[in-house]
């Protein structure tokens, strides 16, 4: 038997603007892997299933190359506009982490 995994998407219209600062704050061991790969010298960053952009903005501002996707429009229409906010350019696709374009 094979199983099948199906992507979902989060509804991120019921988070609203004004509480999304939980949703903005990148998770504890994002700034390790920054660090280290900043000491590696990486500079580019894939933020798969990006939501609103918490780590897409972390290492953007960190001087990554980064590109973002989500599978909900949504997510990232509002992480675009705090990217917006922020001057960071980052390539955002909508897409399904399954099937990447």
């Amino acid at each position: 038997m094979t199983d099948i995994v199906q992507s979902k998407g989060w509804d991120w219209k019921m988070v609203p603007d004004d509480a999304a600062d939980v949703w903005k704050n990148p998770s504890v061991e994002s700034y390790y892997l920054l660090n280290r790969w900043q000491n590696q010298g990486k500079k580019d960053f894939l933020d798969l299933g990006c939501g609103l952009g918490r780590h897409t903005i972390l290492f953007g501002k960190n001087g990554f190359t980064v590109s973002a996707c989500d599978i909900v429009p949504t997510a990232i229409q509002r992480a675009k506009e705090w990217a917006d906010q922020e001057g960071i350019s980052v390539r955002f696709t909508v897409c399904d982490m399954l099937n990447l374009p």
